[in-house]
């Protein structure tokens, strides 16, 4: 391997001895090079080294792979300084053809997939769409339902037209997709346990009986209950079921109700769980 003259020189290209230590590299050995041998590699290929010293560094490039690896990076980066520059256009070809490459290297390894291994991919996103089905469910049971009591003072809001009834008529007017609100029979057990939960003395999982009467049940719920509620449980006695009142506070036709029941926690949906005026 020989170093080629500057241009315009009559001398003769005089042998690389760093090049040739590079090719007599088998790569057998790759030992981690120490610091001491990383300044002497650089020293080397810097000219910088007696006789005694670049011998040594010549035999270390010979048996070590990653000390070739060294030097040789060290003399393209070298040849690269000392080069013209690429050529803008060919630079451009160059630089497009291996964003194709990256761009088309997931496609083909789409497309060299077999049989086998496309079973495999089903089976991994089948096994992923079960387990979501299956842990939804529990962390919906874990999600807290809070449940507040309040005592309403101007019970004004509370009345409906609808709760005027005109003589001789014994039914609501409208339908309950027309009205705000909803009225239900509710078994007491219920709202007994519903009261518990404002009290701090009832499980999440019990309060959640009452979702299938909720209109348009969404999770995690906030239920408000009317302290007036407490006061019919304790008169009615005998009864297995008890008309409630039920007003889902999302609603935009209950920004008067809202006002009444103070402040609701972000990202809950509300109910106002009361009793018929």
């Amino acid at each position: 391997m020989t170093v080629r003259p500057t241009e315009g020189s009559e001398e003769p290209e005089a042998v690389d001895p760093v090049m040739l230590a590079v090719l007599a590299n088998r790569g057998r050995n790759a030992t981690v090079l120490s610091p001491e041998q990383e300044r002497l590699l650089d020293d080397w290929v810097a000219g910088q080294l007696a006789p005694e010293a670049a011998a040594r560094a010549a035999e270390l490039v010979r048996r070590n792979s990653l000390a070739a690896e060294r030097v040789l990076e060290h003399r393209l980066l070298d040849a690269a300084h000392r080069s013209s520059p690429v050529p803008q256009a060919l630079e451009a070809r160059i630089l497009s053809g291996a964003s194709a490459a990256r761009r088309s290297t997931l496609a083909g390894w789409w497309r060299a997939l077999g049989r086998r291994q496309w079973l495999g991919v089903a089976g991994v996103a089948a096994l992923a769409c079960i387990a979501a089905l299956a842990v939804a469910p529990m962390l919906q049971q874990t999600m807290p339902v809070q449940v507040a009591m309040v005592t309403i003072a101007d019970r004004n809001p509370l009345f409906e037209s609808s709760d005027i009834r005109m003589r001789g008529t014994d039914q609501q007017q409208g339908t309950p997709s027309d009205q705000r609100f909803r009225d239900v029979e509710i078994p007491t057990s219920i709202l007994r346990t519903i009261l518990a939960a404002a009290d701090g003395s009832a499980q999440a999982a019990a309060v959640r009986e009452i979702e299938p009467y909720l209109p348009n049940a969404k999770q995690p719920l906030y239920l408000i209950v009317d302290s007036i509620l407490r006061q019919r449980l304790e008169t009615d006695t005998g009864r297995d079921r008890l008309p409630v009142r039920l007003y889902d506070l999302s609603d935009p036709r209950t920004s008067d109700i809202r006002s009444l029941v103070g402040t609701v926690p972000e990202g809950r949906q509300a109910y106002l769980v009361t009793v018929k005026p």
